[in-house]
């Protein structure tokens, strides 16, 4: 057998490097922006990214829990 039908350990893990980097489940950012996404149309008319309706709705309960928590405890003064 000739030395060029072997691969060393090298190539593969340059071959693996590149695979991975392609994929986009092994990419955390974008696979926690697709997880985020809204399922329907994750990306609106100008191409950028649009957030699931859940994620707004709980934003939204969570800003308002946060503003009348801090009105109760700092804004209320007898």
């Amino acid at each position: 057998m000739c030395a060029q039908s072997y691969v060393s350990a090298e190539e593969v893990r340059q071959a693996l490097r590149q695979i991975y980097r392609d994929d986009s489940e092994t990419n955390l950012q974008n696979a926690l922006a697709q997880s985020l996404a809204d399922e329907l149309k994750p990306v609106n008319e100008k191409g950028r990214w649009k957030p699931s309706p859940l994620l707004v709705l709980v934003f939204v309960l969570l800003c308002a829990l946060t503003a009348v928590f801090l009105y109760f405890s700092i804004g209320v003064r007898p």
